[in-house]
């Protein structure tokens, strides 16, 4: 089955584990430019600190779907471990930061990336560990919806804090 055999999505983790690499320079970059801007506004370097996790969060998943013969257990196993961690962090700095904003809107928004861009991470590790689930397809939505995410705050770091 395609969902449980990592070495049948090796180009998706070549392609994407690049991508998100070079993502993850281009918004080291936005806050190494900005760092004044961000540290003026106390939500700010926890975004920034989020967004870099999620894209070396997505880096990491390519890295160990990438280790030749391995079994789905443990890289479901693997999967799981760094999609705790990247949920702990992701949701961690999500939770802090809700305090400092008085808009409910923007709370909803916040605790919903925070939730898109972690938690099928951890459902495609359990998954995988179990053999049953949907296995891999739910690595390419956590894929998938942290670029989107960490996109959308690269962009707040880059652009939205100059206006």
């Amino acid at each position: 089955m395609i969902a449980y055999e990592p070495e049948l999505w090796h180009e998706l983790f070549v392609m994407t584990g690049g991508a998100t690499a070079a993502l993850a320079g281009l918004i080291f970059v936005a806050v190494s430019l900005n760092h004044e801007d961000i540290l003026k506004i106390p939500a700010l370097p926890a975004l920034a600190a989020r967004t870099l996790s999620i894209l070396i969060g997505l880096v990491l998943f390519c890295v160990v779907g990438l280790v030749p013969g391995q079994s789905r257990t443990v890289y479901g196993t693997e999967t799981l471990i760094i999609a705790v961690v990247l949920a702990g962090i992701v949701l961690g700095t999500t939770f802090r930061n809700l305090g400092g904003s008085h808009m409910m809107r923007w709370r909803v928004s916040l605790v919903g990336y925070a939730l898109v861009a972690s938690i099928p991470g951890v459902i495609a590790g359990i998954s995988l560990v179990l053999g049953a689930g949907g296995g891999l397809y739910w690595l390419l939505a956590e894929l998938i919806a942290g670029i989107v995410v960490s996109v959308y705050y690269g962009w707040i770091l880059l652009i939205e804090i100059r206006r």
